[in-house]
């Protein structure tokens, strides 16, 4: 093969759907196996140097988070195509929330809108961004977190929370926790959800006081930037069945 690249594998497991999808994104990709006594050798080759930079990185965020959807495998903003103007101000703010240095302050996006249009695309490809920058974000699907996972929270941190639909039960724990860590540590926060941020809000704040209540949107709405996003569902323009 040429322009042979061995990656390592430690956690994730490179299935032939997993090999299918990646070949998909990768027209010239030729791949191969060559198993040690402690990892698994994956050597991919008739890449470029670019491709083979981007195959490496999806593959890496793949191998930190292997629960993610195949669809998502090579999510990144470089290859998101915007189809209106709210999914463009979406890859604006991604992109310019990335590229902001000031690491004394706490900043974020909420992003809200129906199911399909992108939003867990931009979700993994800001992840991904963030990695290449030298950071180790947090990448976390709202209804995979549980009472009983460390937060592990600190100063600068990226954290991405995907899916966050409900503010009830856990995820009320884990938005208040990231959030606030944000804006008293410095970081910065990505979330995605089909709910707009004051209904959000509402649910979380069940049965705290008007003045929490007060304390927790005043702090959130100085650092995150609230956008709706609309269109239609990719999922259901490329289903199987169409064609």
């Amino acid at each position: 093969m040429d322009n042979i690249l061995p990656i390592h594998l430690y956690r994730a497991e490179y299935t032939g759907a997993v090999i299918s999808k990646l070949k998909a994104c990768f027209p010239t990709l030729e791949a191969e196996w060559a198993s040690g006594s402690h990892q698994a050798n994956f050597f991919v080759g008739g890449l470029s140097p670019r491709d083979a930079a981007y195959l490496q990185n999806d593959l890496r965020f793949y191998d930190l988070n292997p629960f993610i959807p195949l669809e998502n495998l090579c999510s990144r903003l470089d290859n998101y195509q915007p189809k209106n103007e709210s999914q463009e101000a979406m890859l604006h703010f991604a992109n310019k929330l990335v590229e902001l240095n000031d690491d004394s302050m706490g900043a974020g996006l909420y992003m809200y809108g129906e199911a399909g249009i992108g939003k867990s695309h931009i979700a993994v490809g800001i992840s991904k961004q963030f990695m290449l920058r030298g950071l180790q974000p947090s990448f976390q699907p709202a209804d995979r977190y549980t009472f009983s996972q460390q937060l592990d929270l600190g100063p600068g941190q990226a954290w991405i929370i995907d899916d966050l639909n409900s503010g009830f039960g856990m995820a009320s724990r884990l938005f208040k926790s990231v959030m606030l860590n944000a804006h008293e540590r410095g970081g910065r926060v990505f979330i995605t959800s089909n709910k707009p941020y004051e209904e959000m809000l509402k649910e979380m704040m069940v049965g705290d006081s008007p003045a929490n209540r007060v304390r927790y949107d005043d702090r959130t709405r100085s650092m995150m930037k609230v956008l709706h996003v609309t269109g239609q569902s990719y999922r259901q323009q490329k289903a199987w069945y169409l064609e």
